[in-house]
């Protein structure tokens, strides 16, 4: 393993602001990292030195409480965040966060002391594997200084062993306290591969699943709604049944022009509401809702929100295999519908919708285009390697005749992994690259098993989420794939 020492350090004097506008700064970077990936940014809540700069009105009592009890709630918030005298930022130079096998990637990290008094203390450097196993710690550690009131400058080059997902950590241990930060990279992504093989009847049972969907009427029921301000769509709730016989719900907003028009299928993350968007007046488009979510509960209930583990005693009862089949549904009203073009379907999704949009754009050929962003349902393996969930293991604690073996098992044919080397239409996704929550080493995994042509985008810092810029992103590729005019 090369390495390299610090290749840089500096210190400047920290820029003073008011705790109000600092920790206003922090709830409003927090609620956007980890913001669900296809819901609408809320605007951050005003510090109180924000509410001091307007004009001065009369306050009703009510609000003056509510006031009171934020300012309350930031000022305790700042109490606590005072106790950590020292804050490590650490970021690399990579444009993407991710290097090719063989170079070094450059990390930089700035050490802000914002107290009055120096901290010393000896500063490491370490390497890990994705699951956090150390590769490398280094044996000689530098001496650093950051004075007080100041921000001290570190600079280190490190090198992957092997394509995959690493985590770069700095450490300073002033002998009676620590202070740690890590931030995930990647090396060669596109060369991550996984040797999980599907069960040999994975095939069959998704053929007799949708061949039981096609025994099932659709009983499809539209329900013209109020037409939208500007007047120039038409909105529709729809409602159809899908396996099982449960019905399922969705809106759909048609261009009050001649079609038959292009169509995006959105499909809504984990307990997510999907609803109509009132944003084209030349694009179709359906926010669908599977089973158990938005207006989709009248024969399964989003309550309680435990939809990963119902059913998972088998796999003919999993959640899942009705959330798929819904989605499929979804696809033949679309294709069906007069003022639908049916060469022009599009199905987008974010987090579960990502998975379920790779699922549908699997299942059904007739998708042209299929964006996943941070997507979920995908190398369940390799995943509960990387993360763990307390639900999972208190359901399997619950079951005498389950293990994780008979758990991964059923998992395994709802994996979309498994039907990434289905799909034929090109597929866009976004990543964040220090998620937790869905790791982008087993969307790799998935990601380069789908032969068609495939686009990534990573954003470097973020977590569970892509950012305000993703969606427009998505919207202009999906509206170039479509040959509309901006």
């Amino acid at each position: 393993m090369n390495s390299s020492v610090p290749q840089s350090l500096s210190y400047s004097r920290s820029q003073r602001v008011g705790n109000c506008l600092r920790k206003n700064e922090f709830l409003e970077s927090a609620a956007y990292d980890e913001y669900a990936v296809l819901q609408p940014a809320k605007t951050p809540p005003k510090s109180p030195s924000m509410l001091c700069a307007e004009p001065i009105r009369v306050i009703p009592i009510r609000t003056k409480v509510i006031l009171w009890l934020a300012i309350l709630i930031l000022g305790t918030a700042n109490k606590t965040e005072a106790q950590v005298p020292l804050k490590i930022n650490l970021k690399t130079e990579a444009v993407d966060g991710t290097v090719k096998f063989g170079s070094k990637i450059k990390f930089q990290a700035e050490i802000e002391n914002e107290t009055q008094t120096p901290i010393s203390g000896k500063l490491h450097w370490s390497l890990s594997d994705a699951e956090k196993k150390p590769i490398v710690n280094f044996a000689h550690a530098q001496v650093l200084e950051v004075p007080a009131d100041s921000t001290a400058t570190v600079a280190q080059a490190l090198e992957a062993p092997a394509p995959g997902f690493y985590y770069a950590t700095l450490t300073l241990d002033s002998g009676q306290e620590k202070y740690s930060q890590l931030f995930r990279f990647g090396c060669e992504p596109a060369a991550i591969k996984s040797r999980r093989v599907p069960e040999q009847d994975f095939e069959k049972f998704w053929s007799q699943t949708q061949q039981q969907l096609g025994e099932i009427e659709p009983h499809y029921r539209v329900t013209k709604q109020i037409e939208s301000k500007n007047r120039k769509l038409k909105r529709f709730e729809v409602e159809f049944h899908s396996l099982g016989n449960v019905r399922v719900n969705g809106w759909l907003e048609i261009p009050n022009t001649p079609g038959p028009h292009p169509c995006v299928l959105r499909l809504p993350g984990y307990g997510q509401n999907m609803k109509p968007l009132n944003k084209f007046d030349d694009l179709a488009i359906f926010s669908f809702n599977i089973r158990g979510h938005g207006n989709s509960q009248k024969d399964i209930s989003g309550k309680p929100n435990n939809f990963w583990i119902r059913g998972l005693e088998d796999k003919n009862n999993y959640f899942y295999r009705g959330a798929y089949m819904d989605c499929l549904r979804a696809m033949q009203f679309l294709k069906n519908h007069p003022q639908i073009d049916d060469q022009k379907i599009a199905v987008w999704g974010g987090s579960q919708g990502g998975g379920l949009a790779l699922a549908t754009a699997a299942f059904d050929p007739a998708v042209t285009y299929c964006v996943a962003d941070i997507p979920f349902l995908v190398d369940w393996d390799n995943y509960f390697q990387l993360t763990r969930w307390p639900e999972i293991d208190q359901w399997i604690e619950s079951k005498n005749d389950q293990d994780w073996n008979s758990v991964l098992k059923t998992m395994s044919y709802f994996d979309v992994m498994f039907l990434a080397p289905k799909i034929k239409c090109p597929v866009l996704s976004g990543i964040g690259l220090q998620d937790n929550v869905c790791p982008p080493t087993t969307i790799f995994c998935m990601l380069n098993r789908i032969q068609s042509p495939k686009k990534y985008v990573i954003y470097p810092e973020r977590k569970h989420a892509t950012g305000r810029q993703h969606p427009n992103l998505v919207w202009r590729t999906l509206r170039d794939h479509f040959q509309l005019n901006d």
